[in-house]
């Protein structure tokens, strides 16, 4: 009698070329976090987004607007005896603190560093390299693949080491791994399809992320002077609609000196006049500046005018192009079962 048949798979080529740099996938904010069987919870890193891979004997490494990103971080060129050529890893950059959670101050000195200051700051603020995807192995594209299988094949390849951590995503435990998130700090969660492909350069229900704090990224459109050393007094920040940018929000808080001169340096020679301010905008104190300059903003929520409630600056974005600035709808999750209490482990520097 024949033996039972089962289900193999086959290891073909296909799919075999990609881009020379992909976009990297981005999530849709969800209102609330949920439980679900069919969605692995990772840990919202508040970093850098960096794609990653092998070419020949040099690591390339860049960002979302395509930018190259090694000569800023040589912490990654470890990452050449790490991965096989023609193979592409996503994940973002941090550096992290004693516990082991971002620090976003640390982190945007080292985004503005240049010449010396590059090779000082890798060793006062040494970035980690959190890699959470697979993309392409050996020159084969997994972009069709699930989000499992592509799991399965980066934990196979690469391990947590030295400046580069893989951590583990926690499959159907999304409300105990929030409320653990936000205990420590941390900017929220992303909850991925088991069975869901990646989408280049698309914002993805694939993905969804549900914030501790709400925190999005904005073109600065504008700026008000401040009085003596303070350089700036207040931003103007906007989204992008397809069309063109419309003012959103009076940033004034969040300020720190460095932030002041590299924002001032970078509006200074970005004079412009306003396209249709509207009367709200029309305070004859404000610097206009052409939309090229994108900053992260945190705020506790849309006023019924579309405008921001209590935002506070948190950063520049050299890596976010303004247009990618588009306000997200947030969508409701899938329905929840019961939750119950789970621990995050955070990177112990260095592995």
């Amino acid at each position: 009698m024949p033996p039972s048949p089962r289900t193999v798979e086959l290891d073909l080529p296909f799919g075999r070329v990609l881009p020379d740099r992909l976009r990297p996938m981005l999530p849709v904010p969800a209102s609330d976090p949920f439980d679900s069987r069919n969605h692995a919870f990772e840990v919202a890193w508040d970093g850098v987004r960096a794609l990653a891979c092998v070419d020949g004997f040099e690591v390339q490494l860049w960002g979302r607007a395509l930018r190259g990103l090694t000569p800023q971080y040589p912490e990654v060129l470890a990452l050449k005896d790490m991965l096989p050529a023609e193979t592409v890893i996503d994940g973002e950059l941090i550096v992290a603190d004693v516990e082991g959670r971002p620090d976003l101050n640390a982190l945007q000195e080292r985004e503005h560093a240049t010449g010396d200051a590059i090779a000082r700051l890798s060793v006062a603020h040494p970035v980690t390299y959190v890699v959470y995807d697979l993309l392409s192995l050996r020159g084969r594209s997994l972009l069709r693949e699930p989000w499992h299988r592509r799991q399965s094949r980066l934990h196979q390849l690469m391990a947590s080491h030295g400046r580069v951590y893989v951590p583990e995503a926690m499959v159907g435990e999304g409300f105990a791994f929030f409320e653990a998130a936000r205990e420590k700090g941390l900017e929220g969660i992303v909850a991925k399809k088991l069975d869901g492909s990646y989408h280049p350069g698309q914002r993805h229900p694939d993905w969804l992320l549900v914030q501790a704090v709400r925190r999005e990224d904005f073109a600065v459109l504008g700026f008000i002077p401040g009085l003596r050393d303070r350089l700036i007094d207040a931003l103007i920040v906007g989204s992008y609609d397809g069309i063109g940018f419309r003012p959103v929000g009076k940033v004034v808080g969040g300020f720190d000196v460095s932030a002041l001169v590299r924002l001032r340096k970078a509006l200074d020679v970005l004079s412009a006049e306003p396209a249709h301010p509207g009367e709200r905008w029309a305070d004859p104190g404000i610097c206009w500046v052409r939309p090229q300059v994108a900053v992260s903003v945190k705020f506790s929520e849309w006023d019924r005018n579309g405008l921001l409630r209590f935002p506070i600056f948190m950063g520049l974005r050299p890596e976010v192009s303004p247009q990618e600035c588009i306000r997200t709808p947030v969508i409701d999750p899938p329905r929840a079962q019961s939750p119950r209490r789970v621990e995050i482990l955070l990177p112990r520097l260095p592995i």
